[in-house]
């Protein structure tokens, strides 16, 4: 057993290492940051506003703890005047809909009424085992739209009891993003106090790093981002929606939410078109749908790895394995999982590929 261990002891030291990275990644990711979430929602906010902190300290000669206060406060109406143009746009908006939506409840169960009725004329002459098992299957898509209709009313009444810690959960995230930003130094340097000496050139080397790669990153979505908005713009004038590079921008910018994604706005777009008998309308919206999930899977793996310095293989692997482990969210976690492996790698922190 002794001859084994030593034998493989490099083996088995770098599988533990990389064991261990994988556990603290997910634990940092999964478990550490939803639970620190105000504070890293503040960090970042500090992060934002330095460059104009720094500004006003070192050319205005205005003191820290002010600057911070005034960028703040400038943050705090930016972001305030968006959410109240979009609280007042979404009041407006369901008002509308609930002055409709008598109407067009009543039209799409008439809709669903008739399509089953249709339906029904051309299978009664089918054997009664085939007939069963395709009620049997409407039946289960009716199920499935109310269990959908009852799963977001308990979602708006699950939200609405958690505003108030939503609000106090706010007013900490604020405070810390103040107090982040006003004492920064003090903060770097009982960091560095904490780090071991013979560690603060990796540290450097992985900020470095990280923030280039981070950044390409970002670019190299916001070009997946723009050639998905080309496509859907193109693809609405061509359907003949008006106002088509408007609807290009809203869809691409829901895109890019992880909770939503394309399809959970384009496949509902196109089942309404089809239940109003818009027929032709709603299949050019699942065609373009496809081409656009198609050309995206085609393009990401390539243009992603290219900014990032990996092999198109490498993102495609990490964008499928992501998915599979985190769902949703993992198409980002994967890729960015992958890039801190290969940082730490670069810095020797993590055992290099042969």
């Amino acid at each position: 057993m002794n001859n084994f261990l030593l034998k493989h002891s490099d083996i088995i030291k770098k599988s533990v290492t990389v064991v261990t990275f994988f556990i603290v990644f997910y634990l940092i990711i999964f478990k550490i940051i939803p639970f620190l979430m105000p504070f890293v929602l503040a960090l970042l906010l500090a992060i934002i506003i330095d460059p104009g902190v720094n500004f006003l300290e070192k050319k205005l000669k205005i003191p820290r703890s002010l600057a911070s206060f005034i960028l703040l406060l400038m943050l705090i109406g930016v972001i305030g005047s968006l959410i109240a143009i979009l609280i007042n746009q979404l009041i407006y908006e369901l008002s509308s809909f609930a002055e409709i939506s008598t109407n067009y409840a009543n039209v799409i169960n008439e809709t669903i009424s008739n399509l089953v009725d249709k339906i029904r004329t051309y299978y009664i002459t089918l054997p009664s085992n085939i007939t069963s098992f395709i009620e049997s299957n409407m039946q289960s898509i009716l199920n499935y739209i109310s269990l959908l209709v009852k799963n977001l009313t308990t979602w708006l009444l699950n939200f609405t009891t958690k505003l108030p810690n939503f609000f106090f959960e706010t007013l900490i995230t604020l405070v810390a993003t103040f107090f982040i930003s006003k004492d920064k130094q003090l903060i770097l340097d009982f960091i560095k106090r904490q780090i071991p000496s013979h560690w603060t050139q990796h540290a450097k080397n992985i900020q470095v790093d990280f923030l280039k790669t981070f950044f390409r990153y970002l670019r190299a979505m916001a070009i997946i981002m723009f050639i998905t908005f080309l496509q859907l713009s193109l693809g609405f004038a061509m359907i003949g929606f008006d106002y088509p590079f408007l609807l290009g921008l809203l869809v691409t910018a829901l895109d890019a939410l992880p909770i939503l994604g394309l399809g959970a706005v384009m496949i509902p777009w196109a089942i309404y078109n089809i239940i109003m008998k818009n027929y032709m309308v709603g299949i050019y919206l699942l065609i373009l749908y496809t081409l656009v999930v198609v050309v995206r899977q085609i393009i990401e793996p390539k243009i992603v790895g290219e900014s990032i310095g990996l092999h198109p293989l490498v993102v495609l692997l990490s964008i499928f394995i992501g998915a599979k482990l985190f769902g949703t969210l993992g198409l980002v976690i994967g890729p960015i999982f992958v890039v801190v492996f290969k940082i730490f790698q670069k810095v020797g922190i993590l055992p290099a590929w042969k």
